[in-house]
């Protein structure tokens, strides 16, 4: 690769380590959008030399996405196992943001690919359609900071009469790691709690297989 390297770092002009960071940057958080603070300059370089950065991530294993029209570039694992395994209520709460999402968009309310929403609107939801207690503060603050690290929402601010409620957009990432299955599945989720975590989500897997298969 180092080759490959050189050759891009000779044609754009540009310093090898602008590559490099741009290359650990998305490793680190999996998307980069053109529309997320401090992440422009990393979607522009991916983006202009996306053939360079897709030979570079197919070597290890992964899948450079690329959406010119939400202006969004990430990176999608070649074997399932490599995903990311996620607890019950963190599923969960991804399969209510991808139903907050399509809604918005069905409804037009979407700008550059972001649909804005809040907590409450996110625990009422929660509420509303899992029919489970709602997590502590603290955990759901953890909820929030995973998904957040890997690209499917952006924390904003509290709002000003409402301490503990803070603004939220979903980003286009929620399309990308949740399938239609998986919403079907949120709709006729009844609550029950499983015996174990690990139950809920060999079901959740096995109707991702079943989708893939059709």
């Amino acid at each position: 690769m180092l080759r490959e390297l050189n050759k891009v770092v000779e044609e754009s002009g540009k310093d090898a380590q602008e590559f490099q960071q741009a290359a650990n940057y998305l490793l680190a958080h999996q998307f980069v959008s053109a529309y997320k603070h401090g992440q422009r300059k990393y979607f522009l370089l991916i983006e202009t030399y996306q053939s360079y950065f897709s030979v570079l991530f197919e070597a290890l294993g992964m899948t450079l996405y690329v959406n010119e029209n939400e202006r969004l570039v990430g990176l999608l694992p070649v074997e399932r196992e490599a995903f990311v395994r996620l607890k019950t209520d963190e599923t969960l709460f991804l399969l209510v943001l991808r139903q907050i999402y399509e809604e918005k968009v069905e409804n037009f309310e979407v700008d550059n690919g972001f649909v804005a929403t809040n907590t409450h609107t996110i625990l009422e939801r929660y509420a509303h359609l899992v029919q489970r207690e709602l997590p502590s503060e603290t955990r759901f603050k953890d909820i929030l900071t995973l998904l957040s690290r890997h690209g499917a929402l952006i924390r904003g601010k509290a709002y000003e009469d409402e301490s503990k409620n803070v603004s939220i957009h979903i980003t286009p990432v929620v399309r990308l790691v949740i399938t239609e299955a998986y919403l079907r599945q949120l709709e006729s989720f009844n609550g029950i709690e499983p015996e174990d975590e690990s139950e809920t989500e060999e079901f959740l897997e096995t109707e991702t297989e079943a989708e893939d298969e059709e």
